[in-house]
């Protein structure tokens, strides 16, 4: 557990498909915010040198990008992951340590030796269902 537990926990959490959809919509979202505050900066810079005010209504990113930024930030803020769930729930235990154990230990695989063979490779047929050996190609 010493050895590579907070890796294995590390990894869960980093991996996890809730983070990664909450740290999309934050990038997402401040870009958005990003682009149209540097858009406006830009017209104000134009405004100032042309001295006529520019219509920025047609700017492609909208006026709701600040409030979408805000839900982002508040879903990043309290999001819940699975695997700390588990992990809290572990801690309360007498047997944290085994319980963690027991989430973080990858599951076992099976490795096939070199005289076995993969489910389904029984024949060795083209799988056509045709095992006539005709030299065809299955389709006179």
């Amino acid at each position: 557990m010493c050895g590579r537990g907070v890796v294995l926990l590390a990894n869960s959490i980093l991996n996890s498909s809730e983070l990664d959809g909450a740290v999309a919509a934050l990038i997402d979202a401040s870009r958005a915010v990003g682009h149209r505050g540097g858009y406006l900066e830009c017209v104000q810079h134009v405004e100032e040198v042309f001295g006529q005010e520019f219509d920025t209504s047609h700017c492609s990113v909208t006026t709701q990008t600040d409030a979408e930024l805000a839900r982002a930030e508040k879903a990043y803020d309290h999001l819940s992951l699975p695997m700390m769930d588990l992990v809290a729930e572990a801690l309360k235990h007498d047997d944290w340590c085994q319980r963690l154990k027991a989430i973080l230990d990858p599951p076992e695989t099976v490795e096939l030796s070199d005289e076995e063979e993969p489910a389904g490779d029984d024949d060795g047929g083209d799988g056509d269902g045709n095992d006539d050996d005709d030299g065809g190609d299955g389709y006179e």
